[in-house]
């Protein structure tokens, strides 16, 4: 069985161990203020006083003052981003000529080899948009997805 003496010097000995782990207590007035992190404060730092942009000395605090920012109504009724046409891709020739077999690159990298009969022209470099369905006819057309295209819009 332990003894209450035994009890209260294990007490203090905790106690005074976990005391002398903890850093000396700083007095009100003799702080030295920290830098945010990341940020390294040099001699001239510390030694000026801020300067606002346009040269005047700055007054009050640095937050923005104003109205505060309107909050949305809720949740959009029409979509807000660019909404492509169904069945429509756009991309670049990079296989030209007056067909039947044409290549395009779609912008995020797709490669189709096009299939079509009209003998329309299309120059490597052009930009386009094509109605492209799935190849019905098994026609080598190069590399790529195998499409045959059903319209086809130039742009500039």
């Amino acid at each position: 069985m332990i003894t209450f003496s035994r009890t209260a010097t294990a007490t203090l000995l905790v106690l005074g161990l976990l005391t002398g782990c903890s850093g000396p207590t700083v007095t009100q007035g003799n702080s030295v203020p920290v830098p945010p992190s990341g940020a390294t404060p040099t001699a001239s730092s510390t030694a000026r006083s801020p300067v606002a942009p346009d040269g005047s000395e700055p007054t009050g605090s640095s937050v923005p003052t104003g109205a505060p920012p309107s909050r949305p109504a809720g949740i959009p009724k029409t979509p807000t981003d660019i909404v492509h046409t169904a069945g429509w891709t756009e991309g670049t020739i990079t296989r030209g000529g007056t067909g039947p077999c044409y290549g395009m690159v779609t912008f995020d990298g797709v490669a189709y080899a096009m299939y079509s009969d009209t003998g329309i022209k299309l120059a490597k470099g052009d930009h386009i948009r094509a109605r492209l369905a799935p190849a019905k006819l098994r026609i080598d057309c190069g590399e790529g997805i195998p499409v045959s295209v059903g319209a086809i819009q130039h742009f500039p």
